[in-house]
């Protein structure tokens, strides 16, 4: 008994052993799998249908932006001049203008613990475009599933861990709800719109890098009523 006892053990070192050479990766498979809500995409294609802006829209235009936005909006003086909000008297119409500067020292890498060796072997293996800013970065996180998890890689698993860790801590509202994130691309830019949708907080958010200047970026927050508004507002989006 305790010889069969022992051979069992030993099976088991050395199925164990096997494994873990065939799959280096398993350990933060379990991890992404137990540890996170989120393991899906959450990056969308904008529709094919979007409704047309009526007459009850007019063109705003500042810092550079031009967005066509509800025609019941007037300015709200603000003390920064980078940052233009417009508003009706019940504020349930709302746009936010705001223009940043980069820092020439800031990466999109930054506190993800995620070094660009790293991840662009994770996205040789996966065979996805290896993002060059934040932008890119953005849209390789939100549209990332657990099937381009690479359990033959050790390392490039536990890449695919940080994007998801930070995916998980980042892509979610305050109730654990996944944000939505939608390409807004135009002439001169790209850029993602993302939308919060909860009892409290009902806002989408355009975030714009313009591609002839890369240290500037905007940020445009506006009311949500319905995403197709939301989307035909934000394909309104031009540089002046």
């Amino acid at each position: 008994m305790k010889k069969f006892l022992g051979i069992f053990i030993l099976l088991i070192f050395i199925a164990a052993g096997v494994c873990a050479y065939i799959f280096p990766g398993t350990p933060y498979y379990y991890k992404c799998t137990h540890d996170f809500e989120i393991t899906d995409s959450i990056w969308n294609d904008i529709p094919n249908d979007l409704p047309k802006l009526s007459d009850d829209y007019a063109d705003f235009s500042t810092l550079g932006i031009r967005i066509t936005a509800w025609n019941d909006m007037e300015v709200r003086h603000t003390n920064d001049e980078k940052n233009v909000i417009w508003a009706n008297e019940d504020n349930s119409h709302m746009v936010c203008v705001s223009q940043e500067r980069i820092n020439e020292n800031e990466d999109f890498l930054d506190m993800t613990g995620i070094n660009h060796n790293d991840l662009a072997a994770y996205c040789k293996s996966a065979e996805k475009t290896t993002p060059e800013s934040e932008y890119e970065f953005t849209k390789l996180t939100a549209s990332l599933t657990i099937k381009d998890f690479d359990i033959h890689n050790y390392k490039n698993s536990k890449t695919f861990y940080k994007i998801m860790k930070k995916k998980n801590e980042d892509f979610c509202n305050d109730s654990g709800t996944p944000l939505v994130f939608y390409p807004v691309d135009g002439v001169g830019y790209r850029g993602y719109l993302r939308t919060s949708k909860t009892a409290d907080d009902n806002e989408a958010i355009i975030t714009i890098f313009p591609e002839k200047d890369k240290r500037t970026r905007y940020t445009i927050a506006f009311s949500l009523g319905n995403i197709n508004e939301a989307l035909s507002i934000a394909e309104s989006i031009k540089l002046v």
